[in-house]
């Protein structure tokens, strides 16, 4: 008899489930993944906004400070998934409980779900300008959120491998631009002062331009367990952290940087357009917004997929395609630095938590899967650390204390230590059940 497959297992993709060996990756190509995402319009609306508030040389140092703090923290998170092979948000079960992990899985999908409103969003405003220039004839915006997430659900639905291989196609395409851009900038004149009251009228601290980068990307870190347990071997993890999060992100900040000042406007299409992109500029925020969208959609689905996982995930993906297209119509880019500061102090820390977790509450022990059911509904002590370290960097933010005058650091110094400390004080009932690491 012929073997037959459903739906869910033509669309497996592990997302409650170890990753077999066999299906694993290099780290370029899983690098590539996040590469993706830093050719994104916020990434390059953040490169814009931290230059035109610091000027190039201090905008410069705040990205490459906050590249490295992403990058180590991606290659240690990246680590514990490759270590395991389960996606972060069940690897979250085992260090917060199975109850506790559904509050911080949730706070993932819906800050997720925040960034595919923001991108659809963005793509249907530059699609809609596109439509004009070629056509002079723009359909409604809700139109464009429509057909955009009805692309991106249906090349989520096909899963990692598929995203990667969308991913390795277009980040040189999407590089070669940005350089264009770049070249284009040389021609001007680039002021090294930061504007008065800089070109967005929103002004930065040293401290909060690292925390608004490490926020830009912070998710991602935190959820790096997602695509670093496809990682063949340690140094994958390290390949396809610093790979987008040193190399790519800062290429793309600096790059934007440099053309903010260049031209003297904050708005990325028109800094795009004045320096001779053209049609390119159209083609890329488009391409970079759903590249990444479906990586958006992917972690979101796999979030969700941890806190219901009896659910089916190509369901859950195509209900996250149709709530991130009402999101879109909420414009959350009206706020946009705040909401990627508020990302870093309220998800930093728990990438604390589960690093300290695995490599010294469980002495690098991998989680077992089979075991998940005798784990403790809460673990009290993360869940006192994760706000513990958010309240610190919020009372750093507001000038009353601080330990290195950067928010993001603050609240990772802090809940590290204390963590651990309650853990050791405050021992679980229920000790997590696993097995040594071979």
């Amino acid at each position: 008899m012929a073997e037959t497959h459903t739906i869910d297992d033509l669309l497996e993709d592990y997302a409650t489930t170890p990753v077999p060996q066999d299906k694993t990756h290099n780290g370029w190509r899983i690098g590539m993944v996040n590469g993706g995402l830093a050719f994104a319009v916020p990434g390059l609306i953040t490169g814009l906004e931290i230059g035109s508030a610091l000027g190039l040389e201090q905008s410069i140092y705040a990205f490459l400070i906050g590249g490295f703090i992403l990058s180590v923290l991606g290659t240690i998170t990246g680590f514990v998934g490759m270590k395991n092979r389960l996606s972060s948000c069940m690897t979250m079960k085992f260090v917060f409980g199975l109850q506790g992990a559904n509050i911080v899985s949730l706070a993932f999908v819906l800050s997720l779900l925040g960034w595919y409103g923001v991108n659809i969003n963005l793509f249907s405003e530059v699609a809609a300008q596109f439509s004009m220039q070629l056509f002079d004839y723009a359909p409604p915006i809700w139109t464009f959120d429509i057909a955009a997430s009805i692309v991106i659900t249906l090349t989520t639905l096909w899963g990692f491998r598929f995203i990667e291989r969308v991913s390795s196609l277009f980040v040189p395409i999407l590089f070669l631009l940005v350089a264009y851009m770049l070249y284009q900038s040389l021609g001007y004149v680039v002021n090294d002062t930061p504007s008065t009251g800089s070109l967005t009228g929103i002004d930065f601290t040293f401290g909060e331009a690292v925390s608004a980068v490490v926020g830009s990307f912070i998710v991602s870190v935190v959820l790096m367990p997602d695509f670093s347990r496809f990682a063949a071997k340690p140094k994958d993890t390290v390949i396809a952290s610093f790979l987008p999060f040193m190399f790519i992100s800062n290429f793309v900040y600096i790059a934007a940087a440099i053309a903010g000042l260049a031209v003297v406007n904050a708005d990325i299409l028109v800094v795009m357009l004045t320096l001779g992109l053209g049609m390119f500029a159209f083609v890329l925020l488009i391409a970079s917004s759903a590249v990444t969208n479906v990586v958006n959609l992917y972690s979101a689905a796999l979030g969700f997929n941890a806190i219901k996982p009896h659910w089916s995930e190509w369901k859950i993906i195509i209900a996250g395609g149709v709530l991130g297209a009402v999101v879109a119509s909420l414009n959350l880019l009206d706020n946009f630095t705040g909401f990627i500061f508020s990302l870093s102090i309220l998800f930093s820390p728990v990438a604390s938590i589960y690093i300290v977790d695995f490599f010294f509450i469980q002495q690098q022990k991998i989680y077992q899967i089979e075991h998940l059911n005798q784990t403790t509904a809460f673990n009290f002590q993360a869940l006192v650390a994760w706000v513990g370290g958010i309240g610190f960097a919020m009372m750093a933010n507001n000038g009353w204390l601080t330990l290195s005058g950067i928010e993001v650091c603050d609240a990772m110094l802090i809940t590290a230590p204390l963590y651990f400390v309650i853990k050791k004080l405050i021992p679980s009932k229920k000790p997590q059940n696993s097995t040594q690491s071979l």
